[in-house]
C-alpha cells in the first residue's frame, strides 16, 4: 500500500495506551454498581452511550479527580512516539477516533503529539461540579441491539474517507472498534477486536504494541527511534 494514498485512524484506549482508561476508571473510582454497569456493556446488553451516562452519574467525579486518575494509572505504549515520528516523516495524515473523551486524550497526549482537530471523540462537561458526558454524534445510525455509541466510529471513518479521499488504515483493540472492520482497507487488531475478527473470519493484521505496526507499515525503516 502506497503511504501517499492512505490515512491512518487510531483507537485510543487500549491501543495508544496500555490500559483502557474508561474501564479502569470504573475499577478505581467506581463501586459494585459500576461493576454491574460495565458487565452489562461487555455482555452487549447496553451500548457505550448508555453505559457512560450511568457510570458518570453514579460516580459523581470532578474534572480534577479525572485528571488525577489519568496521571496515576494510564501509560502510553512505549513505541507510540516512534510511530508518530515515522508517520510525520512520511507526511501521512492521522486521526484519533475514540468512544472515550477528548479531555482525557488531550491530557495524556499533550499538544505536541496530536492536533485538537484530529481528535474525534466525546466530551466531558462539568455540571454542578461533576462530569457529564456530551456525545459527539447525537443521533447516530446504528443497528446494534445494545444501542449506539456516543461517537460512532463507523460514521467517523466514513467522514474521514470522504474528507481525505484516501484509503484507511485502522488500528484498534476493543468492542467499539468492531463496527469499523468493513469500512477500512487495512485493519490492525488485538485483544477483543482480534478475537472478533477470528470468530467472523475477517482479514486483519495482529499486533501487540506499536513496534509491530511500525515494522509492518515501514518495513526496513521500522527500526525503533
Amino acid at each position: 500500500m502506497d503511504l501517499k494514498d492512505v490515512v491512518i485512524v487510531l483507537d485510543f484506549d487500549g491501543t495508544i495506551t496500555l490500559q483502557d482508561s474508561n474501564a479502569l476508571l470504573v475499577e478505581v473510582l467506581g463501586d459494585e454498581e459500576n461493576i454491574i454497569i460495565e458487565s452489562e456493556f461487555v455482555q452487549g446488553l447496553t451500548g457505550s452511550r448508555e453505559t457512560f451516562v450511568r457510570h458518570f452519574k453514579h460516580m459523581g467525579i470532578s474534572m480534577n479527580e479525572y485528571y488525577h486518575f489519568l496521571k496515576e494509572h494510564i501509560d502510553l505504549d512505549p513505541d507510540f512516539d516512534c510511530f508518530i515520528e515515522r508517520v510525520r516523516e512520511r507526511e501521512v495524515p492521522f486521526f484519533i477516533v475514540s468512544a472515550g473523551f477528548r479531555q482525557g486524550i488531550k491530557y495524556i497526549l499533550g499538544d505536541e503529539r496530536v492536533n485538537e482537530e484530529d481528535i474525534l471523540a466525546n466530551d466531558l462537561i462539568v455540571v454542578d461540579e461533576t462530569l457529564v458526558p456530551k456525545f459527539a454524534i447525537e443521533n447516530p445510525p446504528c443497528t446494534k441491539k445494545a444501542g449506539a455509541c456516543g461517537n460512532c466510529k463507523r460514521v467517523s471513518i466514513q467522514n474521514i474517507r470522504e474528507k481525505t479521499k484516501k484509503k484507511v488504515i485502522f488500528i484498534g483493540d476493543g468492542i467499539t472498534d468492531t463496527c469499523t472492520v468493513d469500512e477500512v482497507d487495512l485493519l490492525f487488531a488485538k485483544d477483543y477486536l482480534e478475537e472478533y475478527c477470528k470468530e467472523n473470519q475477517l482479514p486483519y493484521v495482529p499486533f501487540r504494541r506499536f513496534r509491530d505496526v511500525i515494522e509492518y507499515i515501514f518495513g526496513g525503516e521500522g527500526e525503533l527511534c
